[in-house]
């Protein structure tokens, strides 16, 4: 069976807030930022932080959820979209997000924060997910098994990724 989650949309929310508070707006270098920590996170604790479904699209991954969400600069989510930044509404609801997330998600913001957008693309572009399912002019979906690392985690999380509970 393909490895499969339900997204939990209010932890989407919450990690793009996180993300924000703590001093990275540009919505691009966001994306790469929860890509990094969703990466880090299933191959570390054998889930993801959100469940959103990742595109490998011209400029790198995308949250597929996120990034349908932000297509209009309409508030009420917590965030909005202005130009090509995000602006917070509010805080981070941190009762939502585990320790595990919170250091999954500094992680993936160590890795990209303060890099200019040429870095940010060529170090994403490098992620062997990324390059095995682009293909120009598509937004074509990641499988989580070209995200897990370790073989033993793709048959077990086959096994019951759907019915877990982020």
């Amino acid at each position: 069976m393909p490895i499969q989650f339900n997204i939990n949309t209010q932890k989407a929310i919450e990690s793009v807030l996180w993300v924000i508070q703590n001093g990275e707006s540009n919505m691009y270098n966001i994306w790469k930022i929860l890509f990094s920590a969703e990466k880090y996170h299933i191959n570390n604790h054998g889930r993801p932080i959100t469940g959103d479904r990742y595109i490998a699209m011209g400029y790198g991954t995308v949250p597929s959820w996120l990034y349908n969400a932000t297509n209009t600069e309409k508030s009420g989510m917590g965030f909005f979209r202005q130009d090509n930044s995000l602006v917070a509404e509010r805080n981070p609801m941190m009762d939502y997000l585990s320790a595990s997330d919170v250091k999954a998600l500094k992680h993936g913001f160590d890795e990209y924060v303060g890099l200019s957008f040429n870095s940010v693309m060529e170090k994403n572009h490098g992620e062997p997910a990324w390059k095995k399912n682009y293909t120009r002019n598509s937004g074509t979906p990641i499988p989580f098994e070209d995200i897990i690392e370790e073989e033993w985690l793709k048959e077990e999380l086959s096994l019951f990724s759907n019915s877990l509970v982020l």
